[in-house]
């Protein structure tokens, strides 16, 4: 596979760079380009700006060109997450060097972190997000090991759906091997050529439409700008793919489809692009009740209520009404109809039975990091003790200030020995989680956030408390006098950001 790149701490993308710089194409207008059509009441460039928050990125580096000044107003007036942070590199109106040449205008924003690089017109599954965030480490066979690849392109296997996806016929072919590691195989071909005979070693499919990449990309990139003015990006990585240093990880058959059409012509395939994001779990709820009681309808199978009939969905906007902000409930969500697919089997599964499992034997050696087995009441009564600094029911179970060192941030100093460093530091990422550990310190048995504005969630310095793989979550809010308790069963847990929701939510109660 070519040459070992040093090791070096790695975890998963929480960058992601796209380009809107590339040259018009035949859905742009002076007036309108196409990542600002409208999309099922939204443009679609806020949809992917969305789905890549979503997926557990927290920054954007937006590259633009001509109609740049325009697409950045549309933004300003959307009211975006304040958790995405989106850095705008301008390269002008006159720029018309292309995509992947705009690409090396983000060098900078990126630095030395692995990021992701986007189309700003595709549209994918939520969990292929999260997938490609850690491809490179699951390539490599797990966090601090020599990387494999410098890239990591997301693929559909044939048969490819043409019609289903967008795709034009100039869509850039791909072929890999069949042995993987970590889900993530060499890529053999990319781009125009003869390809390999496919069989048993081989495989062929399309790229998606998004990479996972080292900063070792630009090089590739600016070797290229050197000597010509417009290249593809798979110009790029194809030599990439000289040197053994593009790998490939499988859609898995996660809908995707690329924004290719007319905007009439999208709006069905975007509502049809799969039955799975239509479940109600993916639509933000108006309430913790109404998540739980969807959650529930969810797990158990429970069908849609069919009566009363939902109002028709509202008509596309006019051009003068302002779009409407992009964290209104989700455009992913339709009702089902007659014409239809059959529904796909349940995906979810018990992991352990409530009657032979393992957790009806005591074990000799019980495990302080996971396995707990307790009742929402008793969490709630422990979580009780610790709000008020160790009693419970006028029974003392720890001193006050065993309680606070508890609550303090015990993780090292940083260089300048001035402040303690936060968990993003230095720990490796498992993802699994949806949210990022900037401003967010370690005490004795759980998180402490230490600067909530770092952190970029609605919370409350001294907060303190965890999250589990299964999406349960505690935090204990002393200045508010506030419990917060989910035992959410959404494994693992950045499918969806449920926590960062239900925090947001119980703060957003509070009014004085």
């Amino acid at each position: 596979r070519g040459e070992t790149r040093p090791s070096r701490s790695r975890t998963s993308a929480r960058v992601a760079v796209v380009s809107c710089a590339a040259r018009p194409g035949p859905f742009d207008s002076a007036l309108e380009p196409k990542v600002l059509q409208p999309l099922a009441g939204q443009p679609v460039l806020a949809h992917v700006l969305r789905q890549l928050h979503d997926g557990g990125v927290n920054k954007v580096v937006l590259v633009l060109g001509a109609r740049g000044a325009l697409i950045r107003s549309t933004l300003a007036e959307m009211g975006l997450s304040p958790q995405l942070e989106i850095r705008f590199v301008d390269l002008g109106a006159t720029f018309a060097n292309g995509f992947a040449a705009s690409l090396l205008a983000a060098r900078s924003e990126v630095g030395e972190a692995d990021f992701l690089i986007c189309t700003p017109d595709h549209l994918f599954d939520c969990s292929l997000v999260p997938r490609m965030r850690r491809a490179l480490i699951d390539a490599a066979g797990g966090d601090g090991r020599p990387s494999v690849f410098d890239a990591v392109a997301l693929v559909e296997e044939e048969p490819v759906d043409r019609h289903r996806r967008g795709l034009p016929d100039s869509m850039v072919r791909v072929a890999m091997q069949s042995e993987e590691h970590g889900g993530v195989a060499a890529v053999l071909h990319l781009g125009e050529g003869t390809m390999p005979e496919a069989g048993p070693a081989v495989r062929h499919g399309v790229e998606a439409g998004i990479y996972a990449c080292t900063p070792a990309v630009f090089a590739r990139l600016e070797e290229l700008s050197l000597h010509l003015d417009h290249f593809a990006l798979s110009e790029a990585m194809a030599r990439l793919v000289e040197h053994g240093r593009l790998g490939g990880t499988s859609t898995r058959g996660r809908p995707w489809f690329a924004f290719e059409r007319a905007p009439a012509a999208e709006q069905e395939r975007f509502h049809v692009i799969d039955r799975r994001l239509n479940e109600a779990a993916l639509t933000p709820p108006s309430s913790p009740l109404s998540m739980t009681r969807r959650l529930a309808q969810r797990l158990n199978g429970s069908p849609r209520p069919s009566s009363p009939s939902p109002p028709s969905p509202p008509s596309r906007p006019t051009s003068s009404a302002s779009p409407p902000p992009i964290q209104t409930a989700s455009p992913w969500r339709r009702e089902p109809s007659s014409a239809d697919p059959p529904p796909r089997p349940r995906r979810f599964h018990v992991l352990d039975d409530a009657e032979a499992g393992d957790f009806t034997v005591r074990r000799p050696f019980l495990e302080a990091g996971g396995g707990v087995v307790s009742t929402a009441h008793d969490y709630l009564r422990f979580a009780a003790m610790l709000l008020n600094r160790g009693e419970l029911d006028g029974v003392r179970i720890l001193s006050c200030k065993t309680v606070d060192f508890m609550n303090s941030n015990h993780l090292p100093l940083g260089e300048a020995g001035l402040h303690r460093v936060d968990i993003e530091a230095i720990a490796a990422d498992s993802g699994f989680a949806e949210t990022g550990f900037d401003g967010i310190g370690f005490g004795l048995g759980w998180s402490v956030i230490v600067d909530p504005i770092k952190a970029r969630l609605l919370a409350s310095k001294g907060e303190f408390g965890w999250g589990g793989w299964a999406s349960t979550f505690f935090a204990v809010v002393p200045r508010e006098q506030m419990i917060v308790l989910s035992l959410a069963q959404i494994a693992p847990s950045d499918r969806y950001p449920i926590r960062r929701q239900l925090r947001t939510m119980a703060m957003s109660t509070i009014v004085d």
